[in-house]
């Protein structure tokens, strides 16, 4: 049996004039006529199946706009409105459900971003549990005692979530539904028109979640329209034989008169819905720019269907989900899902090239895979265009026989001279080899694939990949923070390229060699935390790991004894203290640097005598150095305020 789903709730508030500067969600509470207009046109056009008007309330969508502490109020308005027009649907005879409508958080979860899988199933739950709850009174109704009284409309029939682009988040949501209902979830991902999502999952991955998390309903919205669609479902179709919700976008947007608009006609809409239905659909419906016209050309093309298999091997009566829930998960083209540490990871694409050995990347590589010590200096790059300083440290190193040259990505959130443009140019005019750090903060998606990209053409192979200090603390006022990953989604970037791959799963023929560093901070005060984000960069490919500065080698064993064994080699950070100045701002400015008492109280006994600071700070660092050997691969000595000395004579008694 075929069944008719409604469309889109946003773009159809679009048009009646609410703008993309507000949350649409919000109006189910300030202009709740408006959203029963709209709901009550996709009814009357002949939807069976009614979303709330929810997609967007995630507490973190709702924090952008202040109404974070309205979730609850805006979802029940919304279960409210949408139940009225239900109920007097039903009152006539016709069918209609209430299925609450969850989107995208809106943020990244990991290991993409920083958000924990745990944080996001907590803020489903609460989604799921306010629409569950969701009530209201519409007169008078039969008691059940033979008396009449107030008609309590409890919350919704069943649950959509739609526009799930990472398998990780949809996981999420599942998750946090079943916490608090045991009612029908139709799930939906948004696929491109390669047939994966953004983040390259496969129609294959996807159904192996679905059939692993048994939902009621495996479905596709948005992304592409009706005809990008019918592909999918010839594709989705031979995998499973659980009912399929297909709610395409109409057509791609276009940009006219300063706004976005869908140009599919109903008509076309209506002609691709009784293709959807002969490939074997069980619910159609719309999403982007499916207004009520499209519906009722859906609708009308689906009558002329009726009677018609839905497709073969899928069983009539779908409803809210019936069906065979024990079906075997198929076979497949794209990855496989793995779950990893309760994360859904996708491995080993059919695409992907099998990354070179660490020790045929780099001379970094080839020391670090031979167990042979490393040792490099960092250097901050100029703030202006004048580099000669810099570059002059850079032929002091070369001439010391170091070998290689740390370079920080916008360090305390400051703009500098781009630490990849500066290794490209040491790439080309010196044998020293550079490891520039490389910041999320600063570049989106696109941008920091790029970034690499056109540095790996230039010759740089070391990168280590960091998050990035919040803007605020730098010296630019208004600046923003991209952070669309975090340095843990970075790391799954990087490792990725070298596959072949980009973020979406696609090959770009040949692959890069990058030798991916991580940071990692043992004297962290969230031991806790430090360790799981660490431990989900191992997961996601870390070749190394290079260290906050360590002043505590005790402190560093006991992160590891809590950490456990740990198979990529650790490079430890060392900072010469030059001053007391200078290891007072280190202990209580720079975040996740630990400067112990007893070295604070040390630099102290030099007074203002210069010389006799220097000479305290380097035994510090000598006495680092002499305690951590044997349980480190090696050191990155920062050069304090660029004065490379002082790192060349770490450098040397290291030697010794």
């Amino acid at each position: 049996m075929l069944r008719v789903a409604d469309g889109g709730m946003a773009t159809s508030l679009y048009d009646k004039g609410f703008y993309i500067n507000r949350s649409f969600e919000e109006l189910s509470v300030t202009q709740p006529e408006a959203v029963k207009e709209v709901t009550t046109a996709f009814q009357k056009a002949g939807a069976e199946f009614l979303t709330t008007n929810t997609f967007g309330a995630t507490r973190p969508k709702l924090t952008e706009y202040g109404l974070q502490d309205n979730l609850r109020e805006i979802i029940q308005a919304s279960v409210k409105i949408t139940r009225e027009v239900a109920e007097s649907a039903r009152a006539t005879g016709a069918e209609a459900q209430v299925l609450g409508a969850i989107g995208p958080l809106g943020v990244l979860i990991e290991p993409l971003g920083p958000t924990s899988f745990t944080e996001a199933v907590e803020f489903y739950r609460e989604m799921a549990e306010a629409l569950e709850s969701g009530r209201a009174e519409t007169g008078r109704g039969d008691t059940g005692r033979g008396e009449s009284g107030p008609a309590e409309i409890l919350g919704v029939d069943g649950f959509t979530l739609l526009g799930f682009s990472d398998l990780n988040e949809l996981k999420a949501a599942i998750e946090g539904v079943r916490s608090v209902s045991a009612k029908p979830i139709h799930s939906h991902i948004s696929i491109q028109e390669s047939m994966r999502t953004s983040l390259g999952h496969s129609l294959q991955d996807y159904v192996n979640l679905a059939h692993e998390l048994d939902v009621e309903v495996i479905g596709l919205s948005g992304e592409v329209g009706p005809s990008g669609m019918l592909t999918a479902i010839e594709k989705l179709r031979p995998l499973t034989k659980k009912p399929i919700s297909i709610l395409p976008n109409a057509g791609l947007p276009r940009y006219v008169n300063d706004q976005y608009i869908y140009l599919c006609s109903p008509d076309y809409m209506g002609k691709f819905a009784k293709r959807f239905a002969q490939a074997g659909a069980n619910i159609i419906g719309g999403h982007s720019g499916v207004h009520e016209p499209h519906i009722r050309a859906v609708t009308n093309a689906l009558r002329m269907l009726k009677g018609l298999s839905a497709g073969a091997g899928v069983e009539s009566g779908v409803g809210l989900g019936v069906g065979d829930r024990s079906e075997a998960n198929g076979s497949g083209n794209g990855g496989e899902l793995q779950e990893i540490s309760g994360r859904w990871v996708l491995q080993d694409l059919t695409q992907a090239a099998e990354p070179k050995p660490l020790a045929e990347r780099s001379l970094l590589g080839k020391k670090l895979a031979a167990g042979e010590p490393v040792v490099s200096v960092e250097i901050v790059p100029p703030r202006g265009v004048d580099c000669r300083k810099f570059l002059k440290h850079c032929e002091t190193l070369q001439a010391g026989g170091v070998e290689f040259v740390n370079i920080p990505d916008g360090a305390r959130a400051v703009a500098r001279m781009s630490s990849l443009q500066l290794s490209s140019y040491i790439r080309q005019h010196f044998s020293i080899e550079p490891i520039p750090h490389f910041t999320s903060r600063d570049r989106n998606l696109i941008g920091l694939q790029s970034d690499l990209l056109g540095a790996y053409v230039n010759g740089v192979r070391n990168v280590l990949l960091v998050t990035g200090d919040p803007p605020k603390l730098g010296n630019t006022p208004g600046a923003s923070g991209v952070y669309d990953v975090d340095a843990i989604g970075l790391t799954h970037i990087a490792v990725r390229m070298n596959r072949g791959l980009d973020l979406g799963g696609s090959s770009f023929g040949q692959p890069t060699e990058f030798m991916v560093g991580v940071a990692l901070n043992p004297t962290a005060r969230n031991q806790e935390l430090e360790i799981s984000r660490f431990r989900y960069k191992i997961e996601a490919g870390a070749d190394y790991a290079i260290t906050q500065p360590i002043y505590d080698v005790e402190a560093y064993k006991r992160f590891f004894e809590a950490m456990g064994p740990v198979e990529i080699p650790i490079i430890m950070g060392i900072w010469p203290l030059v001053s007391l100045r200078n290891a007072e701002f280190l202990k209580n400015e720079v975040p996740g640097v630990e400067v112990p008492d007893w070295a604070v109280a040390e630099m102290e006994k030099a007074g203002d005598n210069k010389e006799e600071a220097v000479k305290r700070g380097l035994e510090i660092a000598f006495k680092t150095i002499d305690q951590a050997r044997g349980l480190v691969a090696g050191f990155q000595v920062s050069a304090p305020f660029n004065r490379v000395e002082v790192a060349l004579e770490v450098v040397n008694a290291f030697r010794s």
